[in-house]
């Protein structure tokens, strides 16, 4: 493999660490109510991981924030305020348009050299290739020699990872080449995301972003396919409610359909990733917010329903996470 650029050296501060999982925030928009928001006004994160979010925000969105304290020991911090103009359908502007990561990649199968894909948000892909690389050479999980490897890689954050897919697969690819070229097995990766895929208009990558079925965009029948390819086997999705209205308060989702937003269509998209990843066979997760509001009964039943396509050693219950007030 080739020496890593410079950038590896520097101070890993888009990634963060929880045990022995290395987490990778790949964006700080979001196409729905932003996972950590879900949780309730009371939820705290620890500094660490904050000021790994925050990072991502200033690089991308062009903030200058900074949290006070010195994130020592367990103190935990809540995010500033999440703006409404970071809720998104899209990355990027024109349905139609292709990413320079799309156009390298054509230039590299014409016979060009192309260093790095890469797109034109940011933090680029170089640069959470080079932080995510450096981050598995040093097999520490708390930067403190001598520890135990990383057992999983997840791609989560702040933001909705799949609106960046680009990055998601690119990274993931990169991943699972390190760990071939060290004649080291697949390392899990898991991405937790609030299920929107299939709503999202221009995943900048796909071929088939000027294709319709209906309204919605023909890439959503590969994007599963492309994720295991790329080495992603585990997803951990927030269906949160078996209530397709309920859903839509809670989440607020920026649904894609027609040029609106339609009432329940961003649940029933959701629940159609979840029954095609278990199909296709995936390790499928539903989670839950456990809200006073919230039918868990009936959420069960629906996440028993979904998951029943699955093999059953990979079937499991509805992860419900506590609601702080």
């Amino acid at each position: 493999m080739a020496a890593l650029s410079p950038a590896a050296t520097l101070l890993h501060k888009h990634t963060y660490t929880l045990g022995r999982s290395l987490y990778i925030p790949l964006t700080c928009r979001c196409n729905s109510t932003p996972l950590p928001i879900t949780r309730g006004p009371g939820f705290l994160l620890p500094k660490s991981i904050a000021d790994a979010l925050i990072s991502v925000r200033n690089v991308e969105c062009g903030e200058d924030r900074r949290l006070d304290g010195d994130g020592d020991g367990e103190e935990r911090v809540a995010m500033p305020n999440f703006p409404k103009k970071w809720l998104v359908d899209c990355l990027y502007e024109n349905v139609f348009e292709k990413s320079p990561f799309q156009r390298n990649v054509e230039q590299e199968c014409n016979g060009s050299s192309i260093g790095v894909m890469d797109d034109k948000i940011r933090p680029s892909i170089s640069t959470l290739i080079d932080e995510v690389i450096s981050r598995l050479d040093s097999d520490s999980y708390d930067n403190t020699p001598p520890s135990p490897s990383f057992d999983q890689v997840v791609i989560a954050g702040e933001g909705e990872p799949t609106l960046r897919m680009d990055a998601l697969l690119a990274v993931s690819r990169q991943i699972q080449s390190h760990r071939k070229e060290r004649s080291e097995a697949p390392l899990p990766i898991r991405v937790i995301t609030n299920g929107l895929v299939y709503t999202v208009p221009n995943f900048g990558y796909s071929p088939y972003n000027s294709k319709r079925n209906g309204p919605f965009p023909l890439h959503r029948h590969v994007v599963l396919r492309d994720m295991m390819e790329a080495g992603i086997s585990r997803i951990s999705v927030a269906l949160n409610t078996a209530n397709r209205h309920e859903y839509d308060v809670l989440m607020e989702p920026c649904c894609y359909s027609s040029g609106r937003t339609m009432p329940g269509t961003a649940h029933d998209m959701v629940c159609e990733f979840i029954l095609e990843a278990a199909k296709v066979g995936m390790e499928v997760e539903i989670t839950g917010i456990d809200r006073p509001d919230v039918d868990k009964v009936e959420t069960d039943r629906l996440a028993r329903l979904l998951l029943s396509v699955a093999d059953k050693s990979k079937r499991s219950k509805v992860r419900w996470r506590k609601y702080f007030q």
